[in-house]
């Protein structure tokens, strides 16, 4: 089972640091080869919180408290994950599906989508909430526009006029991922998808 400590992070939208691949005499195709084992063996990033949404919180506390890798955190970092554990239990249960669902999400991506993601969502936090609202919606209508339409919506001076070059160049580097407001992930639309996303 993925460790609680990386399913709750996801869960909020953190980056969870990838793991170093071993020293090889070959290191690229090493690190594919450990890539895809890891894809085949590990499950969802979700499955702990799926496991776990619905016990009682000290239920929840406990299996917390009992995963190695949460005890080897810190205790500052300890707390801030019962904080999120408890942010996550205070949702309404369409709000947890949907973050359980950015979570396997954002699981499926490829590294370098991981980092790209990471990258746009610490950009994201800089951007006041009603911009960020803004954005969503712009990025659900793009999605849902030929490429050669967006690209003209995007090339607009209405556009232009509307999100600055920053907030467009977020927006540019979010319609490359599979995942966000309007996104199909594995050709599944949603409607609330995953991370980044500005909210």
């Amino acid at each position: 089972m993925r460790s609680l400590f990386a399913a709750i992070s996801l869960c909020l939208l953190l980056a969870v640091p990838a793991a170093k691949a071993a020293p090889q005499q070959n290191p690229a195709r090493q690190q594919q080869k450990q890539q895809r084992q890891q894809a085949r063996s590990k499950p969802k990033a979700g499955e702990w919180l799926r496991k776990y949404k619905d016990m009682p919180p000290p239920e929840q506390e406990k299996a917390l408290a009992s995963d190695p890798e949460f005890q080897r955190l810190p205790a500052e970092r300890q707390q801030k994950l019962r904080d999120r554990l408890q942010e996550f239990n205070s949702m309404p249960a369409q709000r947890k599906e949907r973050v359980i669902n950015r979570m396997e999400a954002f699981d499926q991506l490829t590294p370098q989508q991981r980092q790209q993601a990471r990258d746009l969502n610490g950009r994201l936090k800089d951007i006041a909430p009603e911009r960020r609202q803004q954005m969503r919606i712009a990025l659900r209508n793009l999605r849902g526009m030929e490429p050669q339409q967006r690209e003209q919506v995007m090339n607009s001076s209405q556009f232009r006029g509307r999100f600055n070059d920053n907030e467009r160049d977020i927006l540019r580097g979010m319609l490359q991922l599979p995942i966000g407001p309007g996104a199909q992930p594995n050709g599944n639309k949603t409607e609330d998808n995953p991370n980044p996303q500005p909210k």
